[in-house]
């Protein structure tokens, strides 16, 4: 199933989705640049600048646009082949989705949440940083029973995503030697094993085989 835009037009979707693509396939942020983006879609660098006012720009939209697609993944709202079962706040493990994304994503991973960019984000990419955080915690919500204002469920929240997080990055930068497999039962049973200890009275959502 095709992926919408939800971009301005074409153009800046396809320069967008080039970055992905080049990073996903194993192409490091730091020797990408607007001539190789372009060389990728076979048109001019300065084509680029009818959507973006630099190559630093571009970036930022390309996280945007991985945030976007982290979410997707997480709440289970993902194109057919993806395989997932749907999975929202009160009835799927965000959790889950959150780490499947960083393992089949490694460099989108990195891009989010550890590769440091110049410049400052376009309003649009700035307003929609908080996003996931809010879904997060709607989410925790859910599974907790807890209001989503109470300083509980935010310092819970902050422990267990932390905790994630920091596996995530080191086995993102390549610096976890484990067999894969093992590797994603192990993150998830202790994922699993911390949310019980933070909100033992509340339910931790995994599919079954896991």
């Amino acid at each position: 199933m095709a992926r919408k835009s939800k971009l301005s037009s074409a153009g800046k979707d396809a320069f967008i989705s080039a970055v992905l693509e080049m990073l996903d396939e194993g192409t490091a942020l730091r020797d990408l640049n607007l001539r190789k983006v372009a060389r990728r879609l076979g048109c001019a660098h300065t084509n680029a600048y009818n959507y973006f006012g630099s190559f630093e720009e571009l970036l930022w939209w390309s996280l945007r646009e991985a945030l976007e697609r982290m979410i997707e993944r997480a709440a289970g709202d993902v194109a057919e082949n993806d395989g997932l079962e749907s999975a929202g706040p009160a009835g799927g493990n965000l959790m889950e989705g959150y780490i499947d994304f960083a393992l089949h994503h490694p460099a989108w991973y990195r891009l989010i949440w550890v590769e440091p960019l110049g410049g400052e984000p376009p309003r649009e990419v700035s307003e929609y940083l908080d996003v996931p955080s809010r879904i997060y915690i709607e989410w925790l919500a859910g599974c907790t029973g807890r209001e989503q204002g109470e300083e509980e469920l935010a310092a819970g929240g902050r422990i267990l995503h932390g905790y994630v997080h920091g596996e995530l990055a080191a086995i993102c930068s390549g610096r976890a030697r484990i067999n894969p497999e093992k590797l994603r039962s192990g993150l998830l049973a202790h994922t699993a094993r911390l949310f019980a200890l933070l909100f033992p009275d509340s339910k931790f959502f995994l599919k079954e085989g896991v």
